[in-house]
């Protein structure tokens, strides 16, 4: 089942959300919740990519690098 509402641009987010309970399953919340947790982790500029690489580069010099696996330093690239 699918779940739509019309939302306007004038609903406080306090309303915004009560219309989502109303409206929504539990598990379509949930759903909702992680599309927006996994868009926000996603939004990282070349810059911030750029700086935390050099950052890293820093500390390998330095001998202060924490360690992370390849494939999560691939993933950002």
């Amino acid at each position: 089942m699918e779940a739509r509402i019309q939302i306007y641009a004038s609903l406080s987010l306090n309303e915004l959300a009560n219309q989502i309970r109303a409206h929504f399953s539990q598990q379509q919340r949930a759903e909702l919740a992680e599309l927006i947790q996994k868009e926000e982790e996603g939004e990282r500029t070349k810059e911030q990519i750029i700086n935390d690489l050099k950052e890293d580069y820093i500390a390998l010099q330095k001998g202060t690098l924490k360690t992370r696996p390849l494939k999560d330093i691939l993933d950002e690239l």
